[in-house]
């Protein structure tokens, strides 16, 4: 896979926006959780699908891995793996249901589907994690924030794809993407 400078400039402005998206507003789940819902998933979501799986899956285990190394790396090791296959898993179910459906209709139902697959890895992801580092009682405590998270990541992640999708750079870096 070659990656131009423009595409790599364009990845570690992503990561950037993963991280800072991460961390700006968190807020709180409960306590034996010690996690927090927060809008760096809609940027986990765009990155897979504006930059492709393979380069949005590693732009965005890296975003939100360096978030949770302040002041919540215990979760680290976990959110680089699982944000990773979310991002992943995200953009190749869109770009999967684009080959079917053409048109802005695509680009919608791609994004559900992308995002309904991806937020479920993220989901039973951190549920498998918890449960290995704090137990199940505690892990199950944080399913519906989770839940929230990625509900909430996907709301604000569709009218951002919906711009960025006009941008001709966007168009020509995944040209499976038809807004």
């Amino acid at each position: 896979m070659k990656i131009s400078t423009r595409t790599m400039a364009i990845g570690g402005i992503f990561a950037a926006l993963v991280t800072l998206g991460t961390m700006i507003i968190r807020i709180p789940t409960p306590i034996p959780a010690n996690g927090y819902i927060h809008i760096g998933d809609s940027l986990v979501y765009l990155s897979g699908i504006l930059l492709g799986p393979l380069l949005g899956g590693i732009v965005s285990a890296i975003g939100s891995g360096i978030a949770d190394l302040f002041g919540y790396a215990v979760y680290a090791p976990g959110t680089t793996l699982i944000k990773f296959f979310d991002a992943f898993m995200t953009a190749t179910v869109f770009i999967m249901v684009q080959k079917r459906f053409k048109g802005f209709s695509g680009t919608i139902i791609g994004y559900i589907a992308g995002v309904v697959v991806g937020g479920a890895i993220m989901v039973g992801g951190y549920y498998l994690y918890e449960t290995v580092i704090f137990g199940s009682a505690t892990a199950i405590v944080s399913v519906i924030p989770n839940i929230a998270q990625a509900v909430g990541g996907a709301v604000i992640g569709l009218p951002l794809l919906i711009a960025l999708g006009k941008t001709k750079y966007f168009t020509r870096l995944n040209g499976t993407l038809n807004s």
